[in-house]
């Protein structure tokens, strides 16, 4: 370089990419939420299988993507639980691989939900509740609280104390809270709620609230800190609220016409506010309950759902005995039976799939998880039997 002249500016040097590592991983975190995607990915190689079956990227993929898939319904007829797939292949759970808990005498226990990747039994000869993960088949036994021996547990719910489904530590069955509803007609007909919490293994207070001399019906919907149960003959709701440990009920609409209760269902609406489904000849007719600054409520009417029109179904076919089978928290989806089949319908954009033609069980509970089988976590199997059923299920 001859004197006087200066060098030109040194270039920047460029940002180092990053890790391949990171990068695999945050298109891992892209694939879809469903049973067959990470598994399959995690045959690539070693590598991948090594970074799809972390735990911490496990729990990146579920706070990723948030909602869980449907897997399915169990269905209850007559005290018979079966898991009742709803998915394709290659996505397709086995029904038997979600199969129910059963008591010492090969009897069924008895179901009342799912939430949160859990659900929720009750051994009512034994007193106790049992919570069971079934993508894990890790199952915890809680005896009744004090005087739940008398009278019957109609109802109850589940919930992951932290709110979602993921797999906390090595523990297999994430911390939950549990709540048992108990019916008594002792004095007149009375409701009785207690709450479970895992973490620390009791029971809180007992809270009490005079009901319809008559059984609760269908399973719980949770709305922000209250789960809320129909009650059958009044078509009214139980509420059990999990802050204050309290329980009320709550007036249906007074224009609410229904002929019977399995044309009714609580629900969570997209304003995550109290929901209510009503079934008449017209069709669906949804409501949302309102709440003022004095704490008073008032139903208001959102919309109704005419479901010939919305079913696409031929002018010459006509829909009769539309029952609601269940609400789904996840999908803010509802599920109805009709003669032409069983419907998913989802509530805010009313899109709605056909998921199988058949009958009504006694009860549908949808059941939605993240099910990564073959890698780890997807129950008492050894790793060379799971990545087998991996590739038996996704392969051939």
């Amino acid at each position: 370089m001859s004197e006087g002249t200066t060098s030109p500016a040194l270039e920047p040097e460029p940002a180092p990419l990053p890790d391949n590592d990171d990068i695999h991983r945050e298109i891992f975190l892209r694939l879809p939420p469903l049973p067959s995607s990470v598994p399959r990915a995690s045959l690539v190689c070693k590598r991948w299988r090594r970074l799809l079956s972390d735990p911490a990227f496990l729990r990146r993929f579920r706070a990723h993507h948030r909602a869980p898939p449907l897997l399915g319904f169990f269905a209850d007829e007559d005290g018979d639980i079966e898991f009742v797939p709803t998915l394709r292949r290659p996505d397709r759970i086995p029904a038997a691989r979600f199969s129910a808990p059963r008591k010492d005498d090969g009897d069924h226990l008895s179901f009342l939900g799912c939430r949160h990747g859990l659900a929720l039994l009750v051994d009512r000869a034994q007193l106790e509740a049992v919570v069971w993960n079934p993508v894990t088949g890790t199952r915890r036994r809680v005896p009744f609280p004090p005087g739940f021996n008398q009278g019957h547990v109609y109802k109850g719910a589940v919930l992951s104390s932290s709110g979602d489904g993921h797999v906390h530590g090595d523990c297999r069955l994430i911390p939950f809270k549990l709540v048992l509803v108990h019916h008594a007609e002792l004095h007149g007909s009375v409701a009785t709620a207690c709450l479970y919490e895992s973490e620390s293994r009791e029971w809180g207070n007992v809270c009490s609230t005079a009901i319809p001399r008559l059984s609760l019906h269908q399973p719980g919907v949770l709305v922000g800190n209250q789960i809320y149960w129909m009650l059958s003959g009044t078509s009214d709701i139980l509420e059990f609220d999990l802050d204050g440990q309290s329980l009320s009920v709550i007036q249906k609409p007074e224009d609410a016409h229904v002929t019977n209760n399995s044309g009714l269902q609580a629900l969570r609406t997209q304003d995550n506010k109290l929901g209510l489904a009503t079934v008449s000849k017209l069709g669906i007719q949804l409501w949302e309950r309102k709440t003022n600054s004095d704490g008073f409520g008032r139903w208001v009417p959102l919309k109704t759902v005419e479901l010939d029109k919305l079913l696409s179904i031929s002018p010459s076919i006509r829909i009769r005995s539309a029952t609601i089978l269940g609400f789904d928290e996840d999908s803010n989806a509802f599920f109805i039976c009709t003669n032409m089949g069983i419907y998913m319908i989802q509530l805010e954009s009313l899109q709605f799939t056909k998921l199988f033609d058949g009958d009504c069980f006694t009860a549908y509970y949808p059941y939605t998880s993240f099910y990564t089988a073959g890698l780890g976590i997807g129950g008492g199997d050894s790793r060379a039997e799971m990545l087998n059923n991996t590739l038996s299920q996704y392969i051939l």
